[in-house]
């Protein structure tokens, strides 16, 4: 496959503004055979395509787009045959045939991924609704996952199959209604789910096999961006020429509304504002839907998503943040016309990441993802590009903020001859050893034409180390194009940002997106260093994140944050602090709780003390692992006939063979021994 697809749709984009096209450009778009062939590439066009495409108005530059479009996906040029072309509308028959259609769940996966390596379907399975489980292998796919497991279910038996998200969609939810009622919670139900098929068990927690604990609270950070993968491949197989993966395997698939990916733009960067690192991230979807609820009231609950993961894909932070929206017809068609963008950011600690974030409307079960891998630390350059750079009075937290300065941002990174191109930069490096940035465009597709823009340091109320830069880049005398923005140091010292810009004619009027997002007064400091410390927990630097706990006012330790201070003191090895801390009588005895109770007891020899921890802890489940270590501590304290009981009882568990009368024989003899 071509790896030039996106120079070649550019290229048609770049005639047609030679051609001129006049007040047609914008002229509604009629129900035709071009709708309906949009309609049927949905699933594989790329965003600039689509950008593209809609701008087309004529036949004459629509049938040369379709033309392009399939000649950049040909296999095999050789052949008379477009063989990518072929396969694609087997995939796209076989979903409207048998699979209700592109637009569901299984039918977009089909169209995209092809056949499964295998499907099990579960149907006459009185504990379930109907359920099917296909399996598939990323065989080296641009950014796939080795190993997916991909479960679709009809929730409560009813309408159309649903791809099941783990993390956002529960065990429970694949229980037949009639068997719902007697679940207790979601521990039971995988167990239940498990005795039926250990697969779809493990399917229920993640898409990624064999991860996934069933006791503890499911993340839908690595399921939701395994996911996204799939839905963003086309974008990545266009980029990277990895079209001649396409094509299935040979064979066929026997045979025997719901949560989709729509599109939409993202842009995520890094600033620091009063000593504090922050990731910002911005989210627009291509299109909010709204439910009308009366005349005059439109509503929709959203809910934004950010993950935080280190590059070995350890979770340092998750938070998802929920919004109500309620809209008058007024702001309705202004959203409508303009769109809209969701803004919002987190506080960070240094090193390097991958941060996730997801758009997702609950309203109507749709989502997007964006992602991007940063570096924070000393020697480091971050930048936020926008079209407009105010100066505010901020007394508290804004997104893409630093200091003074407030920069309104657009995630399509797309301009027009009339704006200016405005933002600020942050160099993060020791002393004064900043040098004189270079900013400037440079056009993809002629290396040759460079514009240089001019960057003004700004005098701010920034912490030690921390030197603020902003720049106006006005457009009026630029080319139209693409082109990529470099911020650097001379040398490329601390670092280099490259960031993609899209240049329009004058006569294309870009609407700027409504902006809704979350500001937090000056008193969330103390919030966003608690956060801080905990990712230095997360990465196991213990000492670090002791001393950011110890920067938060004694006030702020309390029931809620004891367990988790008190949980860097036990990695410390500190365990006379940790008792100290969880034997308050405001921290609720919870299993964590408990459990560092007991380990930390055991490793001070306070045996009395570790066995009264270790029976509550026994009441959350009765594993082997709790009965091995009640028999450990008896056993260190003298008392031989009290740990064989419970390493009998361990040895039982282990075996999974004990019934009810022998559990009521085994608490007998605990009884006896007490």
């Amino acid at each position: 496959m071509k790896t030039y697809i996106t120079h070649i749709v550019l290229v048609v984009f770049l005639a047609i503004i030679c051609l001129g096209t006049g007040s047609d450009l914008f002229s509604e778009e009629k129900k035709d055979p071009w709708k309906q062939w949009l309609d049927e590439v949905d699933p594989i066009i790329t965003r600039i395509e689509r950008s593209v495409a809609r701008m087309l108005k004529t036949e004459e530059e629509r049938k040369r787009f379709k033309q392009m479009f399939w000649k950049a996906r040909d296999l095999e040029t050789s052949t008379p045959e477009n063989e990518y072309r072929v396969e694609y509308y087997s995939r796209l028959y076989y979903a409207n045939k048998f699979l209700n259609g592109v637009k569901s769940d299984r039918g977009r996966i089909y169209v995209l991924m092809g056949q499964p390596e295998n499907k099990t379907n579960f149907v006459g399975q009185a504990m379930l609704v109907e359920c099917e489980l296909w399996n598939y292998e990323g065989k080296d796919r641009p950014g796939l996952l080795p190993f997916m497991n991909l479960l679709f279910f009809k929730p409560r038996d009813l309408g159309d199959f649903q791809l099941y998200h783990p993390g956002i969609h529960k065990p429970r939810d694949l229980l037949a209604p009639q068997h719902n009622t007697r679940i207790r919670n979601e521990l039971q139900a995988y167990r239940e789910i498990k005795m039926i098929s250990a697969e779809l068990a493990s399917a229920s927690l993640s898409v990624i096999p064999s991860e996934g604990d069933p006791r503890i609270a499911m993340s839908i950070s690595s399921s939701n961006y395994a996911l996204n993968r799939i839905y963003t491949l086309p974008e990545r197989e266009a980029e990277s020429g990895y079209i001649k993966n396409f094509l299935s395997p040979s064979g066929h698939v026997e045979v025997s509304h719901s949560t989709n990916a729509i599109r939409g733009f993202g842009y995520i960067t890094v600033t620091w504002n009063k000593g504090i690192p922050f990731v910002h991230y911005a989210l627009m979807p291509d299109v909010l839907k709204l439910r009308q609820v009366s005349k005059n009231l439109y509503t929709a609950e959203i809910n934004l998503h950010i993950s935080i993961e280190d590059l070995k894909g350890n979770i340092m932070y998750q938070n998802r943040r929920q919004i109500d929206l309620k809209i008058d017809p007024v702001k309705k068609q202004k959203i409508d016309n303009q769109r809209v963008v969701f803004r919002d950011f987190a506080p960070i600690t240094t090193g390097d990441f991958n941060v996730v974030t997801t758009f997702m409307n609950k309203t109507t079960q749709e989502f997007f993802t964006h992602t991007k891998q940063i570096t924070v630390g000393k020697h480091t350059l971050s930048a936020v590009v926008g079209f407009t750079l105010k100066e505010i009075d901020m007394k508290g937290y804004v997104p893409f903020a630093a200091d003074r300065f407030l920069v309104l941002t657009d995630p399509r990174s797309t301009f027009c001859q009339k704006d200016a191109l405005e933002g600020i930069v942050l160099v993060n490096a020791p002393g004064d050893s900043h040098g004189p940035l270079e900013i400037f465009l440079e056009k993809t597709n002629d290396k040759r034409y460079i514009v240089h823009i001019q960057a003004q340091a700004a005098e701010t109320g920034q912490y030690q180390n921390i030197k603020l830069y902003k720049f106006r880049k006005p457009l009026s005398e630029i080319k139209d194009g693409n082109y990529w923005l470099t911020i650097r140091e001379p040398g490329g010292q601390p670092g280099t940002i490259t960031q993609k810009i899209h240049i329009l004619p004058f006569y294309i009027d870009v609407k700027r997106p409504f902006a809704i997002e979350r500001p937090e007064p000056a008193a969330a400091r103390n919030n966003y260093i608690f956060v801080q410390a905990q990712q230095y927990l997360e990465a196991r630097n213990v000492d670090q994140a002791i001393a950011y706990f110890n920067k938060i006012p004694s006030s702020l330790w309390n029931a809620a944050s004891l367990p988790v201070i008190a949980r860097a003191y036990y990695l410390k090895g500190d365990y006379a602090r940790v008792i100290q801390l969880l034997e308050r009588e405001d921290v609720k005895k919870e299993y964590p709780t408990l459990l560092m109770l007991a380990n930390s007891s055991i490793e001070l020899k306070l045996h009395p003390r570790a066995l009264k921890y270790l029976q509550e802890v026994r009441k959350y489940g009765d594993s082997v692992e709790i009965n091995q270590l009640i028999a450990a501590t008896y056993l260190s304290m003298g008392n031989r006939d009290k740990a064989m009981v419970y390493y009998e009882r361990a040895r039982k568990l282990k075996n999974k063979d004990i019934p009810q009368k022998n559990q009521d024989e085994d608490k007998k003899k605990e009884n006896n021994h007490e």
